[in-house]
């Protein structure tokens, strides 16, 4: 089964509230959702989250949520943030997890592309990077057995040009690619 994890806090440190942001008249979390639900493929959404109005947002939305501790908030490396979930959750049959951040709502690979790369090079992790070279957040697909050991195998990348929000700038960057794409 492969299933996606949509990492999401209250507080960030650059864009306060950043996660439920409005861009084109809806929080950024829902367009993070609506891009995995486009997938054919995932088999079921999270949220992981240190949030209650996170937390029913993404209920709102049809999406399971898992209550983040504390301790992995701030800066906490993402894996330990999947590794928690996949810990809490407790499900068997889980073998790949795709990690959907959201501050990347203008991505241009799908998620079921970015899977069929992932497969068809037979990687147990797969991360992106923008044009110029350096990873992002966009897509993070690994291998269940991978997060909880915390060792991958077989690591490959995609290049997926995309906007990461840190600052009002960035949102307003990513508005104008989403608009000049005629997605809206």
């Amino acid at each position: 089964m492969i299933i996606a994890i949509i990492p999401t806090k209250k507080n960030s440190n650059r864009m306060p509230d950043k996660n439920m942001r409005v861009l084109l008249g809806r929080p950024l979390l829902e367009h993070a959702i609506d891009y995995v639900k486009q997938s054919r493929r995932i088999s079921r959404i999270y949220v992981s989250t240190d949030n209650v109005a996170i937390a029913d947002f993404a209920e709102s939305q049809g999406v399971k949520v898992v209550s983040r501790l504390e301790i992995l908030g701030g800066e906490t490396p993402l894996i330990d943030v999947y590794r928690h979930a996949l810990n809490t959750m407790k499900l068997k049959d889980v073998k790949t997890v795709a990690g959907v951040q959201v501050d990347h709502p203008d991505r241009n690979i799908s998620m079921d592309e970015a899977l069929d790369k992932y497969e068809d090079e037979g990687l147990d992790c797969l991360y992106s990077k923008d044009a110029h070279g350096r990873k992002n957040g966009a897509h993070s697909i690994m291998s269940a057995v991978g997060i909880l050991n915390e060792k991958f195998e077989k690591t490959g990348f995609t290049v997926d040009d995309c906007t990461n929000v840190h600052y009002e700038s960035d949102l307003k960057l990513a508005e104008g690619r989403l608009i000049s794409r005629d997605r809206y």
